[in-house]
């Protein structure tokens, strides 16, 4: 007998010797995985809604929104926007919480499944709207003070006069660009971590529905 007749049927014993994990346990480990994961998606979406909330309170007592009030921004406007911006938020905060709470009330791999899948399609949605409301507001934002606040151009040290449009334009589109690619990171690495995470755990329960 060659040496790898040999090594099969090591390689045989030791799988024998093995674990057998049935059904049921496969299923209840990857429900416990998945409800941790999720339950931390629910507490980085309320950190995310607490640090919001201290940025709103640090702005208005520091009266930095005064100061944007005061370049052009209706005071209407900066509240309006502060209030869509919680309201996205606290939205999304209580659909992380709903799945959370459904995942872990599922009884068969088949519901966890679908738990999971909805679970990082709010996530996506998430992320999404906030990128497009946080790129949009720059660019509205930046745009305003770059071609029509003459105070913003003296204290940002551009002459109004002698700077060419299209270095404004280019100017604007960095700063929308930088902005929305930190805060895309910060999401890649906390929720598409995560999220990652659900779809190995959903592809091991596809494997028991095979």
């Amino acid at each position: 007998m060659d040496e790898l007749e040999l090594l099969k049927k090591d390689w045989k014993k030791q799988e024998d010797a093995l674990p057998k994990l049935s059904y049921d346990e496969i299923y209840r480990m990857m429900l416990k995985k998945s409800s941790s994961i999720v339950r931390w998606i629910f507490i980085i979406s309320i950190i995310e809604f607490v640090i919001l909330a201290g940025f709103e309170i640090f702005g208005r007592i520091t009266g930095i929104y005064d100061e944007l009030e005061m370049a052009g921004f209706g005071k209407g406007t900066g509240i309006f926007l502060s209030v869509l911006s919680f309201a996205i938020l606290i939205f999304f905060v209580t659909r992380f919480y709903i799945n959370y709470r459904n995942i872990q009330t599922t009884d068969s791999a088949k519901e966890l499944m679908k738990s999971i899948l909805r679970t990082r399609k709010t996530v996506k949605y998430y992320v999404f709207i906030n990128l497009t409301f946080l790129g949009v507001l720059m660019f509205f934002m930046y745009g305003y003070l770059l071609f029509f606040n003459e105070e913003f151009l003296e204290l940002s040290g551009i002459p109004k006069d002698t700077t060419p449009k299209i270095v404004l334009i280019i100017a604007l589109l960095l700063i929308v660009v930088v902005a929305v690619g930190t805060v895309a990171l910060i999401y890649y690495f906390l929720y598409g971590r995560l999220t990652r995470k659900l779809r190995r755990n959903y592809k091991e329960l596809e494997k028991l529905e095979v």
